[in-house]
């Protein structure tokens, strides 16, 4: 019995090590059309994509500006847009960009 217990555990130490991960930032990842859900705060945002039904998609993109690199005017010519999401890198090539969206 001792043994099956043990095992047991390890399968679940195992799991939420090398499992899903919840919370995992997907801003970089998103397109125009797609919706995500922010699962973090305002000042640090986390977004999940989500189905656009989804009830927890809170939001979609409209535009993902990777060409001009990080810019605060960036979503002023999108029409419709409500927020943006940006990394800026500090890297000479790194992944810079903003997320133009609206609410869903």
């Amino acid at each position: 019995m001792t043994l099956g217990f043990t095992a047991v555990v390890a399968g679940l130490v195992a799991f939420a090590f090398f499992g899903p991960s919840e919370g995992e930032d997907e801003s970089a990842d998103l397109k125009r059309g797609d919706c995500f859900e922010n699962t973090g705060t305002e000042d640090a945002p986390t977004a999940e994509k989500r189905a656009c039904t989804d009830d927890g998609a809170d939001y979609r993109v409209l535009k993902v500006n990777k060409e001009t690199g990080f810019s605060s005017f960036a979503c002023d010519d999108v029409p419709g847009a409500t927020g943006t999401l940006s990394q800026q890198s500090l890297e000479k090539d790194g992944d810079s960009f903003v997320v133009c969206f609206k609410d869903n």
